[in-house]
């Protein structure tokens, strides 16, 4: 193209950026002579003016609908258009229409037949006196991408006699997926492309425009003026103008509606009949604008989940609210969707606007499941809703029950052991359930018999995908029994612990006897003053700020654990190291929530009330993550599996690597402890020298946080040759743990008991509870 060719296009492009903000059709009657006159020098002065001149086929088309009853052939047809006519020239006769935007020139019937003739087909769904009454109401739109669909379709109908849109925003190309228009509307306000499609569509349609948007400035106005609105159609994104909509619509009684444009929602908040009805029908509770405002995007995200019903999501959309600013910028809307979602919308309208029974509440039309549909089993779950939660002290579904031989077999002598008075039993198996287990599963049975104590594994509760061969239960075990020694000593005694005593027999993991404290078979222990902590230990997934570990914290951590012969602690301290292990840990996490069981095995691990976590005393209450609003909501979104399965299949999930990111951003070190060797008495010893570590830190304010997933899921592949896992999570797991052994010195013969966080973190949110000893304690 030449350098003038260049400039002429961009001439034509500023030209068109000036014409952008015009909608407003042109009307020329030529009956009248200042019209005729006006419309001559339109005609002579654009040469390039397109003329559309149809006014035959709207006649013809307009004597036939008053004849319905007739066949009427052509020259009837013809004679009824004269007579209708009564003389008048056809190019004088109704309406010149001038499209200044498209440069187009149409001639249509005048408003009252063109009226006629375009809602002609509207009988009998609509009758003649609910056109009529229709023609009087006033209807807002607030958002033009779903509202786009909602106002042309109410324009299509004549469900009302004036439209007021409102948006702030331009049309871009990301916006064609959903919005019906041309590409030659690029960059044009949203509310003049609309604008032009309804003059388009019908040019005697009042239609006010709000480029800027409904804003608490402008709200009363949009609501108010040139007379009170009949309905509000919410489509807009901002929460705080939804709310603040929503309150001055309840003030003026005007109804509210809305799509989500996901499973078909339409909401309707019958504010006129319900001038107390609560805002979006309670779900955001007492939140006002001014709060909202206030917030950060993350802190609003939990308040847009309420409002949309994460629990009613559809298991696409879910999926996709993981992959946002990860692999998609915002949440999808498919154009079939919004179209739908728009017609239903508008029929809503009208029936609002006419007076019918509709009632305030959430009405779905989800094709997918009406037309699709899930399943028998799936509609089932879907219908029923989250699992119940099982009954106190009930063990999970899946998984070896502790064998009852092993737990009727007689404990065997207990040769110069003291007997134990119930309450001291208490107190010492007290100390014991105080210990950590994995998921807070608390895999123990105590056994108390002829001055005996046994431990046995109640491996129901502690089976799992990540937990290879029981292990990390074996682990909870040797914590438990390090607190029982603690206890005892700190009640005067001496104590003999026999590890796995009987042969052959994994439940029964150690049996504990009680001595007199001078006794010379008693065990030695140089960390009795441990024993005051074992109340205070605790979890803390609290974020922090990074910070040096201390050289004495260092030192006496490393002491508490080498204590137990074999046992050794690793650390990562260097901002290198820490940001690696952030990334092997988060592919880890992303793993666990994409593979089915893996999930599962989270899953039944989460309390997600506060009652659940009660009645239960078991799990991991949710709030002990300490996750922000947003996390949380996305974590929610999580618990289907559906929804996780589709995020795998797309390969996205990297949302889901953040939380450990986030938790090690603020380590002073990760740690690990390890034994020599991977034998079960190696776990339960490495027990308790996590046990000695973590009361050592609680003593010094330092925050503990497990993060065991992957050192279990890396026994599973180097030792039991990756039995149980799929191909793909195979070879990531393979990948992470050659990153791994670069910053750990381990070999795959090297039992790693427990990786986790040090860090400065304030006193955590939540605690996890433990079950009654009459759940776990038998004393026979």
């Amino acid at each position: 193209m030449t350098k003038t060719g260049w400039q002429q296009l961009i001439s034509h492009s500023s030209q068109r950026g000036a014409e952008s903000a015009g909608w407003r059709p042109r009307f020329f009657r030529p009956a009248r002579e200042d019209d005729a006159e006006a419309l001559e020098r339109l005609l002579r002065d654009d040469a390039r003016l397109h003329v559309f001149d149809a006014i035959d086929g709207q006649l013809a088309d307009l004597v036939k609908t008053r004849h319905p009853s007739r066949t009427l052939g052509a020259q009837e047809i013809a004679r009824l258009v004269e007579e209708h006519l009564r003389g008048a020239p056809r190019q004088a006769y109704g309406v010149w229409v001038h499209y200044p935007w498209a440069r187009r020139l149409v001639h249509l019937l005048d408003e009252a037949e063109f009226v006629e003739l375009r809602t002609n087909r509207n009988k009998y769904k609509i009758s003649a006196e609910e056109q009529a009454a229709l023609a009087g109401r006033k209807i807002g739109v607030v958002g033009l991408s779903v509202g786009q669909s909602v106002a042309l379709t109410i324009a299509l109908e004549r469900s009302a006699g004036e439209l007021r849109i409102a948006d702030f925003d331009h049309l871009e190309l990301s916006n064609m997926n959903r919005i019906r228009t041309g590409v030659h509307n690029l960059d044009v306000p949203k509310v003049v492309a609309t604008a032009r499609d309804i003059a388009e569509l019908d040019p005697f349609l009042e239609v006010k425009c709000f480029s800027e948007g409904v804003t608490p400035d402008n709200m009363e106005g949009f609501l108010l003026d040139g007379g009170k609105l009949d309905i509000v159609v919410d489509e807009c994104d901002s929460l705080d103008i939804k709310l603040e909509l929503r309150l001055r619509a309840r003030a003026h009684r005007i109804p509210v509606l809305m799509d989500t444009s996901d499973r078909g929602l339409i909401d309707v908040e019958r504010f006129d009949l319900e001038p107390d009805r609560p805002i979006l029908h309670g779900l955001v509770g007492d939140l006002t604008p001014a709060r909202i405002r206030g917030l950060s995007t993350e802190d609003k995200v939990p308040y847009v989940m309420q409002i949309i019903g994460q629990d009613t999501l559809s298991t696409r959309f879910a999926a996709s609210l993981l992959e946002i600013q990860q692999t998609v910028s915002t949440w999808p809307q498919l154009g079939s969707a919004v179209v739908h979602g728009g017609a239903a919308a508008a029929d809503t309208a009208r029936r609002l606007a006419l007076g019918e029974p509709v009632r305030s509440g959430r009405y779905y039309v989800d094709l997918e499941q009406i037309i699709s549909g899930p399943v028998p089993e799936e509609a089932a779950a879907r219908a029923a809703g989250p699992a119940a939660p099982r009954a106190p002290g009930a063990p999970p579904a899946r998984g070896p029950a502790l064998d009852p031989a092993s737990l009727a077999r007689p404990l065997g002598s207990a040769d110069g052991a003291v007997a134990l008075d119930p309450e001291r039993l208490r107190r010492i198996v007290a100390a014991g359930i105080a210990a950590p287990s994995g998921g807070n599963c608390q895999p123990w049975r105590w056994v108390y018999e002829a001055r005996r104590l046994g431990l046995f594994h109640d491996r129901a509760r502690s089976e799992s995908l990540a937990d290879f061969q029981g292990t990390g239960g074996v682990v909870a075990l040797g914590a438990a029994a390090e607190n029982v020694v603690l206890a005892a000593h700190g009640e005067g005694l001496g104590v003999r612990v026999a590890p796995f005593p009987r042969a052959g027999d994994v439940d029964l993991v150690a049996t504990f006897d009680f001595l007199d404290a001078d006794r010379s078979d008693a065990e030695g222990h140089a960390m009795d003053g441990l024993g005051d902590a074992i109340g205070l230990r605790h979890t803390n997934r609290r974020q922090s700020q990074r910070a040096a570990l201390a050289d004495e914290h260092r030192a006496a951590l490393a002491a508490a654990v080498r204590s137990v012969p074999g046992a050794d602690l690793h650390l990562l301290e260097s901002p290198a190291e820490l940001e690696e292990i952030a990334a092997i840990l988060g592919a880890g996490d992303r793993a666990r929530l994409l593979v089915q069981r893996t999930h599962a095995d989270l899953m039944k691990e989460i309390r997600w009330t506060e009652a659940e976590a009660e009645a239960r005393r078991d799990g991991i209450f949710v709030r002990a993550f300490e996750f922000s609003p947003a996390d949380l909501a996305g974590f929610r979104v999580c618990r289907d599996w559906r929804a996780l399965e589709l995020v795998r299949r797309w390969g996205g999930g990297t949302a889901l690597e953040k939380t450990a990111h986030k938790a090690i951003a603020g380590a002073m070190a990760v740690a690990l402890i390890t034994m020599p060797r991977a034998g079960v008495a190696d776990y339960f010893q490495g027990g308790r020298a996590l046990e000695r570590a973590w009361l050592t830190a609680t003593q010094r304010g330092i925050a503990v946080y497990p993060m065991a997933t992957l050192p279990y899921m890396f026994a599973r592949l180097v030792r039991g040759g990756g039995e149980g896992m799929d191909p793909e999570t195979v070879a990531l797991a393979t990948a992470l743990r050659a990153r791994y052994l670069r910053l750990f010195d381990v070999t795959d013969a090297t039992a790693e008991i427990l990786l986790f966080r040090l860090s400065l973190a304030g006193p955590p949110s939540t605690r996890s509870l433990r079950r009654p000893l009459e759940d776990v304690l038998v004393m026979r």
